[in-house]
């Protein structure tokens, strides 16, 4: 049986990087579940693939599961995911 998701998809959209970031590429993917509001990170290190918001969202669909989805992702050349930081815990909603 499949665990159903705890958190949705609000919307998305790019951002400039973070201060100190390498990376060409940014977007934010704000989720919800409820009341609940997070945003998540989604940086590409490859400025040459090419990256969306659609990206950036399925990127973040495969935390949609966690009870906290994390806040900052990273999308390495080889199309790994790799999680930059990870989850708040017990600090509240947005």
């Amino acid at each position: 049986m499949t665990k159903e998701a705890r958190w949705s998809i609000e919307r998305s959209g790019a951002i400039p990087p973070p201060a100190g970031s390498t990376h060409g590429s940014a977007y934010l993917v704000r989720v919800a579940r409820g009341t609940s509001k997070r945003q998540v990170i989604v940086e590409f290190a490859d400025s040459s693939a090419v990256v969306s918001n659609g990206y950036a969202e399925e990127v973040t669909r495969r935390f949609l599961r966690d009870d906290e989805p994390p806040q900052h992702l990273v999308v390495e050349a080889s199309g790994d995911v790799r999680v930059q930081a990870v989850p708040l815990r017990a600090v509240g909603d947005e």
